[in-house]
């Protein structure tokens, strides 16, 4: 027998050619008993696509459906999460409110206090460090004279700028 015409709808069908139509063909043909063996590679395919095909409902399906849905009740989960955990969280929770809300109000107050106190002069004015490792202690210490040599110093930087 010549299959001619089938290996032509194959090469249509690998190359996405065909019809709908051509490719019933090619369904109906790989489904015969009796396939050529250098085609039967591609009965598979076929038989897959077979298989593959989408079943119907059938005329009860909506009726088993709503008796399944029926037969079920679904309980309501408390709030705040189901299970041991959630219930232990949900009787710590104004415990972490308070703790949140007091440190948010130390923050705010802090961050007040900073601003608000003028008394704090810039650090480098404050401490002026000394080139010399024999006293560590003095080198951290601010000596009056290096104080009023470094005001003089900005006061004149400040006037170069202007």
């Amino acid at each position: 027998m010549d299959y001619k015409y089938i290996e032509q709808l194959l090469e249509r069908y690998w190359a996405c050619e065909t019809s709908l139509q051509e490719e019933q063909i090619l369904r109906t043909f790989f489904q015969q008993a009796e396939v050529p063996a250098y085609l039967m590679p591609y009965k598979a395919v076929f038989d897959v696509q077979q298989e593959q095909a989408a079943p119907a409902l059938g005329e009860d399906f909506d009726a088993r459906m709503l008796q399944m849905v029926e037969g079920e009740t679904v309980k309501a989960l408390p709030f705040g999460g189901a299970g041991r955990g959630a219930a232990w969280m949900s009787s710590w929770r104004p415990f972490y409110q308070a703790a949140g809300l007091v440190a948010l109000i130390l923050t705010i107050g802090m961050a007040a206090q900073r601003s608000f106190d003028g008394s704090e002069e810039p650090p480098q004015a404050q401490y002026a460090q000394i080139d010399s490792m024999e006293n560590p202690v003095q080198e951290v210490t601010p000596l009056p004279e290096q104080q009023a040599a470094l005001a003089v110093e900005q006061k004149d930087s400040m006037n170069l700028t202007r």
